[in-house]
């Protein structure tokens, strides 16, 4: 346990010391957190409500470039129409940005897509009674990026789905990027 200890420190030691290198290099890396509202779409939203979603992610973007990439953890959860239960997606997600703005400067307003592939868990009770499943998926959206004081804050909204199910949602997230 304590050779585990110490290998982890050490690991975010060398992580820590590196991320002022990375940013002054050409590439810089962020990190990204969002929650919002989730809507969920077709026969998945004909038996669920509104929902919420968290977000978290790890992010890298060329300086000078429209293309970046994004690394996420998402957590959605839904009221089910007439009952107690919850449905549930979550899973990670790998995916490439697009800044759709003629100048990709950090410090300008940007817009972008968003679109990647997804390792997704879901519990969906009415349609799987209740048990959950692990299925690829893919998604695609788009979003507003804007600068603050020392960081940035984005609005998005991606169409997520998740192959051999019904479950198809729209998360509408607000973030903030370090």
């Amino acid at each position: 346990m304590s050779r585990t200890l110490h290998a982890g420190a050490a690991v975010a030691l060398a992580l820590a010391a590196a991320f002022p290198w990375a940013n002054a290099q050409s590439n810089a890396t962020h990190f990204n957190l969002a929650a919002g509202v989730t809507l969920p779409t077709g026969a998945f939203g004909d038996r669920n409500d509104a929902g919420y979603n968290v977000i978290v992610g790890l992010g890298m973007k060329q300086r000078g470039s429209a293309l970046g990439f994004r690394a996420e953890g998402i957590y959605n959860e839904f009221n089910e129409h007439g009952t107690n239960e919850k449905s549930r997606a979550g899973g990670i997600t790998a995916n490439a940005t697009y800044d759709l703005s003629t100048n990709s400067r950090s410090n300008t307003s940007s817009l972008y897509v968003i679109g990647g592939v997804g390792y997704y868990s879901t519990r969906e009770t009415f349609f799987s009674f209740g048990e959950s499943q692990t299925n690829i998926g893919w998604n695609v959206g788009g979003g507003f990026q804007f600068p603050l004081t020392g960081f940035s804050a984005y609005v998005e909204a991606r169409y997520h789905t998740v192959s051999s199910t019904v479950v198809r949602f729209v998360p509408i997230s607000f973030g903030l990027v370090f």
